[in-house]
């Protein structure tokens, strides 16, 4: 395995990853051995799907509202709101605002690994990312 040889990151020079595409929703993921974060960005009217995963997430909203759903309650959350997210429990929301959020998954999500691989986003094995970005800014 190579050594890393990058630890601090600038957060716009992450390359963003589409992950609902038909709601125009993309991410900047950062890796670490054993987690995961997600630079969420949701525009205006988007939803993102009720689902649930093996992994815990905790998601800290920075920027806008969302209607979110986390098991059996709906919470209107806003800007330095945060919502934890049990492993299994369903969840989602859709925001009329647009909405950014920054999401810690702990292991890494298998999904959100498909989505890096899928669109060439995953780091290298230095702990450096692809000079790129697949939406524009």
């Amino acid at each position: 395995m190579a050594e890393r040889k990058q630890y601090v990151y600038t957060i716009k020079d992450l390359p963003l990853t589409p992950i609902v595409e038909d709601q125009g929703i993309s991410t900047r993921f950062l890796l670490g051995d054993n987690m995961m974060i997600s630079f969420i960005e949701n525009p205006p009217g988007a939803s993102f799907p009720i689902h649930h995963h093996e992994c815990e997430q905790i998601m800290i909203m920075t920027e806008g509202s969302e209607e979110h759903v986390v098991g059996d309650q709906t919470i209107m959350m806003k800007a330095g709101d945060v919502a934890v997210h049990p492993s299994n429990v369903p969840h989602g929301g859709k925001t009329t605002t647009g909405m950014k959020a920054v999401d810690v998954f702990a292991p890494h999500r298998d999904a959100h690994l498909a989505k890096m691989q899928q669109y060439g986003t995953m780091p290298n094995p230095d702990g450096t990312y692809p000079a790129k970005n697949n939406i524009k800014d």
